[in-house]
């Protein structure tokens, strides 16, 4: 693993792989407004899925550096759905070969209006209430930081015009205070993210965007290690 101050210096093959990957074209985008999951599903098993496992294969182990643990990526199947097709997919990033959804994990997702990178916690995850818990006790800390973070986005945490909080708008008290409902609310999940618009230049070059997503883990890494940090 490398220190804050050390740069990995990419491999050959490395570069080669970022270069092979086309970034999402508009066509990408397109495939969340077909109607009806007999219709979606094979366009985003055919033309975008390939694209998160190629994300996958390029980005574990740069990943797995930036949050100091061995990651191993997860494409989404989308087997429970039978009728309503899924408006986000994405590849998954957990510390455990096989599954993603019981941990805090980080997600590249993608659907019609964005591409957006997070630290995901699902109602059910097996890491919940250690996330809840460290986010409590971290909460002045990541009040600090998240002032400097506007670009995080909070998205179960809404404002009045139900649009995800900024991390500037991020408070101690309001961070304490969702910790809590995560400890009340069974169905209360945790998704802190950054977001990339579907028009941002950035989704559209493959480099750029590899980037992108490693810049974003790393900016999000304090809310990762929430789920990561013992009692």
């Amino acid at each position: 693993m490398t220190t804050e101050t050390e740069e990995t210096i990419p491999t050959l093959e490395e570069i080669a792989q970022a270069a092979s990957f086309p970034g999402f074209t508009e066509d990408d985008f397109r495939v969340f407004e077909i109607d009806g999951f007999a219709a979606r599903m094979p366009q985003l098993r055919e033309r975008v899925k390939p694209k998160l496992i190629q994300i996958g294969q390029i980005l574990t182990e740069r990943l797995s550096e930036v949050v100091g643990e061995t990651l191993y990526p997860h494409v989404a199947q989308h087997l429970r759905r039978t009728v309503n097709a899924p408006v986000e997919t994405w590849v998954a990033f957990s510390s455990s070969p096989r599954a993603y959804k019981p941990f805090v994990h980080l997600r590249c997702g993608i659907s019609a209006e964005k591409v957006r990178v997070t630290v995901f916690v699902e109602d059910y995850a097996d890491e919940k209430l250690l996330f809840a818990d460290n986010l409590r006790r971290e909460a002045d800390s990541l009040e600090r930081y998240l002032t400097l973070h506007p670009t995080i986005l909070a998205y179960e945490i809404r404002d009045a015009d139900n649009e995800p909080k900024r991390g500037s708008a991020l408070d101690a008290d309001t961070l304490r205070a969702f910790a809590d409902r995560m400890h009340r609310v069974k169905g209360q999940h945790a998704i802190f993210g950054i977001a990339f618009a579907n028009t941002h230049p950035v989704v559209q070059s493959g480099t750029e965007f590899l980037e992108a997503v490693v810049e974003a883990a790393r900016t999000l890494k304090p809310l990762y290690d929430c789920g990561h940090k013992a009692d």
